[in-house]
């Protein structure tokens, strides 16, 4: 197995340590100053930075500064309470991947401010990136990620107190900011690891939510390392039935599940591989493995666009021999996760490795295509300096804030089961499954008027969902020109 296999996203889209303390410390900060500025893709907002105690319980210690965004209303007479946005990963920042959720918010943004944090570790607020990561290919050895990322630790570790970084505190941080907005009520909206994020905000600071709104759901409890496979076999099994139960697909590809076999079983051990990179179109040649493919074969079942166009490129491969145009996919999918990787082992490497045991997560696997990497995760993380994490984090929550839960029935990694365990303590809560997509479906159909409509509303009750009836995942494509008339 090769190091790519190490990673498992809840992304691509992300409790407390303060031995009892929930207040605002108030020598620790300095107000923020808000002024224009332009986001990724050209958003115009509003952007501040907010000085906070790196460690809490050091009252004289590093500060770090925490950068945020305040997208205003589109109105005059704006509401009171913001949506303050979580971003996944763990390891994305909110004012990153902000414009690729422009329209869940055009509506939405119309009367309510939203609010993007940084959370520390990401984006500008002490980014605990990770250059030396950046150019890792498919098959770069599995001791050299294991170094590169070690480098990476200690030259962190330089900077940063790496045990300073896990959700509960960032949470803290997220408060401090609103009460330096002066706002009394927020609305929280969480993308997969943003969704942990909100449960542990709710946990700590209950009095101060209104609603949320949780997509790709994940609670605290959960390891999705250990899960990952099994539910990524899942996901491909859901796949290859719609493909057998869609009329173009089946007559198409007939032997869509075979081909993926075989395709598979031809790299055996490794092949070379040459294929234009979707960035500079530079041809690259690569060794490919079947253990490799198959993990980034995983990643592509993140998005239902990528799932659509699966059935093809494996036909194509199958036919000709060539990989290239399935890995110009993969890696095209790579290149845009905006990942800081030094906070995603700060963050897993307390919050989940020391719950996994390899060996179970072996025997958990073993009907899955997909290799598991929770030993390669378990043995990166041995180096990383375990954060105190509390009893109470992995809690499950109880809770009656009114919550509006999103999955994709093929997420292959945070599948509908895992929202309806956290559904099961929210009593005021509301489930949406929607058929055929994968992870994130935020912006899919009627979704974006039905989140505005809940937060508008602030609750679940008459709610109509109605519109989710008619949400499709997109058409498989049976060519390169494109899904069939």
């Amino acid at each position: 197995m090769r190091g790519k296999k190490l990673f498992v996203l809840w992304g691509a889209v992300v409790v407390l340590l303060l031995v009892g303390c929930t207040g605002v410390p108030e020598t620790a900060v300095s107000p923020p100053l808000l002024t224009s500025c332009r986001l990724p893709g050209g958003v115009n907002a509003e952007c501040g930075t907010l000085s906070v105690l790196e460690n809490r319980d050091v009252q004289n210690g590093r500060t770090i500064d925490i950068h945020f965004a305040v997208i205003p209303a589109g109105s005059s007479i704006s509401e009171p309470d913001p949506v303050f946005m979580l971003a996944g990963g763990p390891g994305q920042a909110a004012s990153e991947v902000y414009p690729l959720l422009i329209p869940l918010f055009d509506e939405l943004a119309q009367n309510r401010d939203i609010v993007l944090v940084d959370q520390r570790g990401t984006g500008q607020s002490n980014p605990l990136d990770c250059p030396n990561l950046q150019d890792l290919s498919l098959d770069t050895p599995d001791e050299e990620v294991y170094d590169l990322i070690d480098v990476c630790r200690r030259t962190l570790s330089e900077r940063a107190d790496l045990t300073q970084y896990i959700t509960d505190i960032a949470m803290q941080d997220l408060d401090e900011v609103r009460v330096a907005l002066d706002y009394e009520q927020i609305n929280l909206l969480g993308t997969s690891y943003g969704t942990r994020a909100a449960l542990s905000y709710m946990r700590l600071f209950p009095d101060n939510v209104r609603t949320v709104v949780l997509n790709a759901v994940t609670g605290p409890e959960l390891v999705l390392q250990l899960q990952a496979p099994a539910d990524g076999q899942r996901a491909l099994d859901l796949l290859f039935a719609r493909c057998r139960a869609d009329a173009a697909c089946q007559s198409e590809f007939p032997d869509f599940e075979a081909q993926f076999a075989q395709i598979m079983a031809a790299l055996g051990d490794g092949q070379a591989v040459t294929f234009a990179h979707p960035t500079t179109g530079q041809r690259q040649t690569i060794t490919l493995d079947e253990d490799d493919l198959m993990q980034s074969v995983y990643n592509l079942l993140y998005s239902p666009d990528l799932l659509s166009l699966l059935p093809l490129l494996v036909d194509e491969v199958a036919a000709t021999g060539d990989y290239g145009p399935l890995v110009a996919q993969i890696v095209a999918l790579s290149a845009n996760l905006g990942l800081y990787q030094g906070m995603f082992y700060a963050v897993t490497c307390s919050e989940d490795a020391a719950l996994i045991d390899p060996d179970a997560a072996s025997a958990a696997n073993a009907d899955s295509r997909f290799p598991s990497g929770a030993d390669e995760f378990v043995m990166i993380c041995e180096n990383w300096p375990p954060a105190d994490v509390s009893n109470a984090f992995r809690r499950p929550l109880v809770s009656d804030i009114p919550a509006l839960l999103l999955s994709g029935e093929a997420d292959p990694i945070t599948p509908p089961q895992y929202a309806a365990q956290v559904a099961a303590g929210l009593s005021n809560s509301q489930h949406l499954v929607l058929p055929g997509y994968g992870h994130d479906v935020l912006t899919a159909g009627c979704i974006p008027a039905l989140v505005t409509n809940f937060i508008t509303a602030g609750t679940i009750t008459g709610l109509d969902i109605s519109c989710t009836d008619e949400i499709k995942p997109p058409p498989f494509f049976v060519s390169p020109s494109g899904p069939q008339p």
